[in-house]
């Protein structure tokens, strides 16, 4: 069977696009999530960052897999493992049984992550127009909607009919569009000398510190929107679980808009000046408006609502398109083959964005004060100006 160019773009598009509606389908129930548990913002964001431990395994080991067996054995198995752990963590009010769900959600969506971004730099070779920023686009779309069609109804469907049954859906969605793409999905490598023995994974392991660096601190500000801007909404201005999504959503629609349009940007600015403006003007937007929130008075819930929009809405800004473009850095700066070098680049940010998430979790419950906590995240976007220089224009 033939898949034509125009087809697999709009395949793998969907990749992306599926994968994001499945796993930030839960973010705006977080608040619900975290009262189920019975834990404070301490514990439930030191839980809630335990899967980067599954995250971190599969990272190392995807990219070998990948190069091995060839994309669709290992995409495939982690469809279903993935699809699996959100069905079950979300019927548990156990933190044992969700500790194990969520190390599963590491490893699977991290293999996933690789596979997809992998079949994404084979696939630019042959479709015209396809960017990393428009596959990462198709993933914010995704985020957007799936937040959207969460804060509609959670208040009428419970969290184990919402999430379970879309992970159901996800599971055969994915893996009916991954057999379409079978044709021209990386195959195994059948030279045996160009094989990665699994010691090169760590013999051959490198931190490029400029775009690590530069990834970390563009991309950690999705994080912490997606821990805690639903819990700032509901718990700091007070406003219902519907409209707490809110800011979330606000925030995904800035991210589309600058990824969409990254293309158009790259043709009129110089990619490194580009990167700095939207660093400063990001995360400086974001402490000025987070600033205005905390001094409105709590009886004014409306404009405090308004006024946090507009503040993800500087960040969404902010690292939609400095993001990207350090991934597509890192793949051009690397030797490796590109799904090597993408488990590589995670590896670094899960194991840092864990000790990161860790430290804004216990400064929000130390301090009393989850503004303060999400200064953190805010200066980290700002300190991506410095590592501009890594990227390159094409």
């Amino acid at each position: 069977m033939i898949v034509k160019p125009s087809t697999e773009s709009k395949l793998l598009q969907a990749l992306f696009y599926v994968y994001a509606f499945l796993i930030m389908s839960w973010i705006p129930r977080f608040p619900e999530i975290k009262a189920n548990l019975g834990l404070n913002i301490g514990q439930f964001g030191t839980l809630i960052s335990t899967s980067a431990f599954g995250g971190v395994v599969s990272l190392f080991l995807t990219g070998h897999l990948v190069h091995k067996y060839g994309v669709k054995r290992v995409i495939l198995t982690n469809i279903w493992i993935m699809g699996a752990a959100y069905f079950f963590i979300v019927r548990t009010e156990s933190s044992g049984i969700f500790l194990i769900c969520n190390i599963a959600i590491g490893f699977s969506t991290s293999a996933y992550h690789i596979c997809i971004n992998a079949q994404g730099f084979d696939a630019m070779a042959r479709v015209k127009d396809l960017t990393v920023a428009r596959l990462h686009g198709m993933w914010s779309l995704g985020t957007l909607l799936t937040a959207i069609f969460s804060g509609f109804i959670l208040n009428y469907i419970s969290i184990s009919w919402h999430v379970g049954g879309l992970a159901v859906v996800a599971t055969v969605v994915l893996t009916s569009i991954v057999q379409r793409l079978n044709p021209v999905l990386i195959k195994p490598n059948k030279n045996e000398e160009e094989h990665l023995p699994l010691k090169t994974l760590f013999t051959a392991f490198r931190i490029d510190w400029l775009v690590s660096g530069g990834f970390l601190s563009a991309v950690f500000i999705e994080f912490a929107t997606g821990d805690w801007s639903a819990i700032f909404a509901k718990e700091r201005i007070g406003v219902s679980p519907g409209l707490a999504a809110l800011p979330y959503v606000v925030f995904m629609i800035a991210i589309i808009t600058g990824r969409l349009n990254s293309g158009k940007l790259a043709k009129r600015f110089h990619v490194q000046r580009m990167i700095r403006f939207l660093a400063i003007f990001g995360g400086g937007g974001f402490l000025v408006f987070l600033a205005i929130t905390v001094h409105i008075p709590a009886e004014y819930k409306a404009i405090a609502l308004v006024t946090t929009c507009i503040a993800f809405a500087f960040a969404g800004i902010g690292s939609s398109v400095i993001t990207p473009s350090f991934f597509a850095a890192a793949n051009q700066r690397s030797p490796l083959p590109s799904a090597v070098v993408i488990g590589q680049l995670g590896v670094i940010n899960v194991f840092s964005a864990y000790v990161i998430r860790a430290v804004v979790a216990w400064t929000a419950q130390f301090t009393g004060s989850l503004a303060i906590a999400l200064t953190i995240p805010a200066l980290m976007l700002i300190a991506a100006s410095y590592f501009a220089r890594a990227v390159k224009a094409d």
